[in-house]
């Protein structure tokens, strides 16, 4: 009997299914236990990895939240006023509000101060964790913490460096939560406004806290090790072993774990060990283990420990735990499978080409822009992930083009606006200018064009620099904003030169009234920082129709109205006035 190719393909199929299944499962129970450990060293690693570089992201964390701090508004201005005044108290309290706000979101900090550089390193301001709630410490239980390390060495740090602590046991009183803890402290400096430098930003980190943290979603049958760089243990799953040497007794890493030595050594950056003869933990009786310890470099601060070594164990049995039942179900797979691999290979050969057939006809649909129709994306081989990729192929298409149509309308929006200010810009204002001329010959209505300038504006940016100039030059835009009317274009053509359109009008009273209240406006100095600037406007308008029908011109003259109200004297507005025919 002649049999056909579908029928062959069946039995070829069939054959390979069933001789697969029994080479997979018997690979699989021979080669299991030795692929576990394999894949639990390499997850235990990348564990491990997640861990340091949390840490580190935790620590960097708390150094950006105390440069913030000390830079503060607040900071400084506790830093600047004289420390009795109502409004040094009026600082200290809202600085105080600021650290609670922040040890309310970050449940890993137990503490953060102000620190005096001067009276001994007084506290100025402290809030501590006690359990769940924040307490402020009273003024009268404020201590002085100038013979502590992280306060005299932060205070001989170059100005922008961040000062991290070794890793030890918080002893200092007062800290509820921390006192007895592993804990790291941040600090960074505090400068007054005139550069003087007025103390630090002390934050405390509960490492126990942020490393409970940090394994939440560890399973609870590894153990978690944090050594200093010496190779003491600070976190151990025996608290018993941490911290020895402030107990008279060094407990190191490398006595227990000897291949840890070539990390603290600087030879390797991590290591795999097993031990069979572990030394015993309290209340677990000694059991194989496998343990990975990484070195985890803390960062570009100034501190004694350049880097940590931080470390997860877990017995030998519950890594190999699933080989005991992966026999049994191995050969429950084996005939499962070997059954069903004759069932699915009857109608695999006439399945093959219908997804085939979708894959092909989408790919059609992409080059045409059109949506992809039916795929088979929910297939778990190879046809899946080919229709997988079409269909990310397509929304990789469609996003391309959706990111490019947003960046076409930034363009837009950048090339009709000032960067600085916000404003349209010279571009944007002539082609409002030439519809609204439009809009006033087709109503027969007026419209006014104010040119503003800004008197003494040079002087701003030669006594205080660029700087300092376009601070003002935003405040400027703001000042101008709020004088005129909502239906009004206020527009930077440039340096200190705003223009401005009014539309609708009648008569000059309304020009007249938006002069007035310009240049009473800028009455009022303008803070920029710490300085004070005051300004005068120099106002020049011109008038559709009778000083002109174009853009350019109506521009062009009231400019030249503008100079002739800095003849005047300066901080005044002039309507310009068509010169008389020659006869």
């Amino acid at each position: 009997m002649k049999l056909g190719i579908r029928t062959r393909i069946t039995l070829l199929m069939a054959a390979l299914g069933i001789l697969a299944s029994g080479l997979t499962g018997y690979y699989a129970y021979r080669s299991s236990q030795s692929l576990l450990a394999e894949a639990a060293e390499r997850e235990m690693l990348t564990s491990t990895r997640v861990l340091g570089r949390r840490l580190i992201l935790n620590i960097r964390e708390a150094a950006k939240e105390a440069t913030l701090l000390a830079e503060l508004p607040a900071t400084q201005a506790v830093a600047d006023l004289p420390d009795t005044s109502p409004h040094a108290i009026a600082a200290r309290n809202n600085l105080a509000r600021i650290f609670e706000s922040v040890l309310a979101i970050q449940p890993e900090y137990f503490q953060i101060r102000l620190i005096r550089a001067d009276r001994h390193g007084l506290e100025v301001v402290r809030i501590d964790r006690d359990g769940s709630d924040l307490t402020r410490v009273d003024d009268a239980a404020l201590q002085e913490k100038g013979h502590f390390p992280y306060v005299f060495r932060t205070l001989k740090l170059k100005p922008g460096e961040t000062y991290l602590s070794p890793i030890f046991v918080n002893q200092e009183q007062g800290a509820h939560t921390g006192h007895g803890q592993p804990t790291l402290q941040v600090a960074r400096q505090v400068f007054a406004s005139n550069g003087r430098l007025y103390g630090l930003v002390v934050i405390n980190i509960d490492l126990n806290g942020l490393f409970d943290l940090l394994k939440a979603d560890l399973p609870s049958t590894l153990g978690l090790y944090l050594t200093n760089a010496q190779g003491d243990f600070l976190i151990h799953p025996d608290p018993e072993q941490t911290f020895g040497f402030q107990r008279g007794r060094r407990i190191l890493a490398q006595d227990v774990f000897p291949p840890v030595e070539d990390i603290v050594d600087g030879k390797a950056d991590y290591r795999v060990i097993t031990l069979n003869n572990p030394p015993p933990l309290r209340g677990h009786p000694t059991v194989p283990t496998t343990a990975v310890f990484l070195r985890q470099p803390l960062g570009d601060y100034v501190s004694d420990d350049p880097f940590a070594i931080v470390g997860l164990s877990m017995p030998q049995r519950e890594i190999t735990r699933p080989t005991h039942t992966l026999a049994t179900a191995t050969l429950n797979i084996v005939f499962v499978f070997s059954a069903i691999a004759f069932v699915l290979a009857l109608w695999m050969s006439r399945a093959l080409t219908y997804p085939l057939q979708l894959i092909l006809q989408a790919v059609g649909r992409v080059s045409t822009g059109r949506d992809l129709g039916e795929l088979p994306l929910n297939r778990k081989d190879e046809l899946g992930d080919l229709a997988r990729g079409v269909a990310h192929m397509h929304t990789q298409i469609r996003d391309q083009m959706v990111v490019l149509d947003e960046h076409r309308r930034t363009l837009d929006h950048l090339s009709r606006h000032d960067t600085l200010t916000g404003l349209p810009n010279r571009r944007m204002f002539f082609d409002v200018l030439q519809q609204a001329i439009a809009r006033a010959e087709q109503a027969d209505t007026q419209l006014a064009v104010m040119f503003v300038d800004l008197d003494n504006f040079k002087d701003v940016n030669d006594s205080h620099g660029h700087a300092t100039g376009d601070r003002v030059l935003q405040v400027v835009a703001a000042r101008l904003q709020h004088c005129v009317r909502a239906v009004d274009t206020l527009a930077r053509l440039g340096g200190d030169e705003f223009i401005i359109l009014i539309e609708s009008l009648d008569t000059r009273e309304p020009v007249t009234a938006i002069a007035h209240k310009l240049i009473a406006q800028f009455e009022t100095p303008i803070t920029a920082g710490a300085r004070e600037v005051l300004l005068g406007l120099s106002i020049g308008i011109s008038i559709l129709p009778e000083d002109g029908s174009d853009a350019e011109t109506l521009v062009a003259r009231a400019d030249e109205a503008m100079y002739a109200a800095k003849m005047a004297g300066r901080n005044g507005y002039r309507f310009y006035s068509i010169p008389p025919a020659s006869s």
